[in-house]
């Protein structure tokens, strides 16, 4: 889905590199927090418009997307675990 994405600015940097980079390769709208009343309500009505930008923004994510990323990172973790048996037994 197309996002809007509002870095919590005061927390570490990580919130503002992940909105760049998803928002550098299209996937997203960044919004900062100190411009989020003035502008929030007209990002969205414009991508309500706009459903060519909706569809590019949506294309732009699936294109980056690691949809098995949650059993990739279970299967690691279950390789580790099973290395850490055999140095322990």
């Amino acid at each position: 889905l197309p996002a809007i994405l509002v870095p919590y600015p005061h927390a570490w940097k990580y919130q503002k590199v992940n909105a760049d980079y998803l928002s550098d390769l299209g996937a997203a709208i960044q919004i900062q927090d100190e411009d989020l009343a003035e502008k929030l309500l007209p990002t969205i009505q414009s991508l309500l418009r706009d459903p060519n930008q909706m569809r590019s923004m949506k294309e732009a994510a699936l294109k980056i997307a690691k949809p098995t990323a949650a059993q990739c990172i279970a299967e690691e973790i279950e390789q580790l675990a099973s290395l850490r048996e055999g140095l322990d037994g």
